[in-house]
């Protein structure tokens, strides 16, 4: 070891009696919802101090998620990480400063006055003293330019008061001051993390005896896994069933390597979310002042208040909402299916076999993989997870608004493997040969669905729609009205015109509207989408097949029977809507109906008289104003007051034949409603 080097190894030895040890990746769990679980273990002695690093974007993941356990019965004191506070500021209180270039010579002065070992060579014992500084000489002298060596020479103050100078780069120098060697520690440290940005450092703290295990486990940001399938189909007619080969994609975008990992692949949706943990809250807390006084005088009672002085609010700088997240229920084990090999060679030209445990946990179905996996940082890796036969046939399903001409060839796939499988990318392989792409839904055991992957060119679809017109086929009468009950048809043939050497099994799905729409025709359905009813009929060979669709509607109407009119009744009659008996009852209250009317009318001109009358006598009492006492004008005065006297009589009249009028009117329509509500009557129109 040169002197410069056990200069510098002098200078950072000693500065914690712990022991550093590094953990790990030993398992990775990765989700569907962008988040990965990652455990670390490893072998520590006595008092240990394990370091990890994060990401700063990682930091509160990893606040929110990491559990340390020392599992052979150590203690883990502490869990310190990098603080959110910048470098500048965190060396403020530092007096140390250390440029990139002359560091050591630029470091010594800043320690003058620290106690320090010297030891000039190794055979030699070690000379302590306190610094004193740092001198620059220049060995030998020339006068014709040429440059001069130079040298650095450290000078200390023994115990012996004896000042002493040595060559720098010669020597081995140790710092005695721990306060020293600690801050020299920190800033170098500190000043290390700076130049990762992006670098935050946890530093574990285990307390022990002997050879330990540490685990330690945390959630992290991390890429979801993505699962891409292969459907092997087998021959038609064949006996052995097909097989779905499944893959998983992993991607590693961490700094460090998955080195033989164990791998477990979770689907589902598990509730995750960021909560800032790292950076720094604080509280305003209210300020509270000393009361003074100058002196003491005689006491004075004073009457009780209900209200009293000094209540300050809080004002909080920072309020986070919080969740609180149900632990999962127990894990109950679920056997995965074996001995694949023997299918595959009937399926297609693969030979790998998976190694994966399957179990439910909770709503979540877990693959894990039984072989260690590495994956290199910023690289990716396909694992297989599943190989295993399921139930299935291929079929067409047609859809008119997907492909109008033709249906879409399908694998009618029931999820026999007893597997939940995330939803990806499926390529058909039939007898090994590539046939098609399709894109699978997550899918529950015992599920079916049609996973559709090629246009089948050998049938052409073509079809018409037809929609009758409104044909009534229910009366009910009651309460006073009539309601007609109509009957709208709405039919769709659909026409299967094959080329194809062998009959097929075909799906058409017909569009369900909205309202009360109900299959008429075929009687039974496949399945009820949400969408779609679909249908399922037989494509004959070389052949034209028909499916015929009939949904019809009920459409009601209804008519008040105290405002239908007498050529509505006889359009009821004629229309078979209602019976004798029904239409005899309705002509007596229609008869009701009319006596009313009279009575309406009766009155209408009852009060055309009364207006007549009253202007006729403002005429009258206009005239009376105008004539004299003249002995000529007298009988004309009297003519008209004969007048008014008749017209006062007939008023009288008036208003009591009015008043019976409407007497009988109203009676007339108690009798009307009474008649009205008292017919009921259902029938069918035939």
């Amino acid at each position: 070891m040169d002197g410069k080097a056990k200069l510098s190894h002098s200078l950072l030895r000693g500065s914690s009696e712990a022991t550093r040890f590094m953990l790990t990746i030993k398992r990775v769990v990765l989700y569907k919802h962008g988040v990965g679980h990652f455990e670390r273990e490893g072998l520590v002695t006595g008092n240990a101090v394990v370091p990890l690093q994060f990401k700063q974007r990682e930091v509160s993941d990893v606040l929110k998620s990491l559990t340390v356990l020392d599992l052979d019965g150590g203690v883990v004191s502490t869990v310190s990480y990098d603080s959110t506070t910048p470098v500048e500021q965190l060396l403020a209180e530092i007096a140390i400063s250390i440029p990139d270039e002359d560091s050591l010579t630029s470091l010594l002065p800043q320690l003058k006055g620290a106690r320090v070992s010297i030891r000039p060579t190794a055979a030699t014992p070690a000379i302590t003293g306190t610094l004193l500084g740092i001198d620059t000489v220049f060995d030998g002298e020339t006068g014709h330019g040429a440059r001069l060596a130079r040298k650095f020479r450290v000078s200390i103050l023994t115990e012996a008061a004896d000042i002493r100078s040595f060559d720098l780069f010669e020597v081995e120098l140790q710092l005695l001051d721990d306060g020293l060697k600690r801050d020299l520690d920190f800033y170098l440290k500190t000043k290390l993390a700076a130049k990762k940005k992006d670098a935050r450092t946890f530093t574990l703290v285990a307390s022990g005896e002997g050879a330990r295990r540490l685990r330690v486990s945390y959630v992290l940001e991390a890429p979801v896994w993505k699962a891409t399938y292969r459907l092997l189909l087998s021959a038609e007619g064949a006996s052995e069933l097909p097989m779905i080969q499944g893959w998983a994609v992993v991607d590693n975008t961490s700094d460090e390597d998955w080195e033989g990992v164990a791998l477990t692949l979770v689907a589902g949706l598990p509730v995750s979310f960021m909560h800032d943990l790292y950076t720094p809250r604080h509280v305003r807390r209210p300020v509270v002042a000393v009361r003074e006084s100058t002196g003491v005088l005689p006491p004075m009672a004073e009457a009780v208040l209900e209200a009293h002085e000094g209540a300050a609010a809080m004002d909080f700088m920072d309020q986070d909402v919080t969740m609180a997240i149900a632990a999962a229920p127990m894990m109950r084990s679920v056997s995965s299916g074996g001995g694949p090999q023997a299918r595959m060679k009937m399926a297609g030209p693969s030979s790998v076999e998976t190694q994966t445990r399957t179990r439910t946990v909770g709503d979540l179905f877990e693959y894990a993989i039984e072989t260690p996996v590495t994956v290199r940082r910023n690289q990716s890796a396909l694992v297989p997870i599943v190989l295993q036969p399921f139930k299935g046939q291929t079929v067409l399903l047609y859809q008119k608004h997907a492909r109008a001409e033709n249906p879409i060839r399908c694998v009618e796939f029931e999820n026999t493997t007893g597997l939940t499988l995330e939803g990806g990318p499926v390529t058909v392989l039939d007898q090994g040969t590539y046939v098609g792409e399709a894109m699978l839904d997550t899918m529950k055991p015992r599920e079916t669905r049609l996973v559709g992957y090629a246009v089948e060119l050998a049938v052409r679809v073509s079809g018409t729609q037809e929609q009758s017109s409104h044909r009534v086929t229910r009366i009910v009468v009651q309460g006073g009205t009539l309601v007609a009950t109509a009957s709208v048809v709405m039919s769709t043939t659909y026409v299967f015109a094959s080329k194809a050497d062998k009959s097929q099994r075909a799906y058409v799905d017909h569009p369900r509207p909205g309202g009360d729409w109900r299959l008429a025709e075929p009687a039974e359905t496949h399945e009820i989408t949400e969408n779609f009813w679909r249908l399922k009929l037989d494509v004959a060979a070389n052949q034209t097949t028909r499916l015929l669709v009939r949904m019809e509607q009920s459409q009601a109407t209804t008519y008040g029977l105290f405002d239908a009119h007498d050529n509505q009744l006889e359009a009821w009659v004629s229309d078979r809507w209602i019976d004798k008996p029904t239409a005899v009852a309705l002509q007596a209250a229609f008869a009701v109906r009319r006596r009313i009317a009279d009575f309406a009318q009766l009155a209408q001109r009852l009060n055309g008289e009364r207006q007549q009358l009253h202007a006729e006598q403002t005429r009258i009492r206009d005239n009376l104003k105008a004539l004299n006492e003249r002995s000529s004008e007298k009988d004309l005065r009297e003519r008209y007051i004969r007048t008014l006297t008749s017209q006062e009589d007939r008023l009288e009249a008036i208003e009591r034949e009015a008043a019976q009028a409407i007497a009988d009117q109203s009676a007339a329509r108690q009798e009307l409603n009474a008649k009205l509500m008292a017919i009921a009557y259902t029938g069918a129109v035939s």
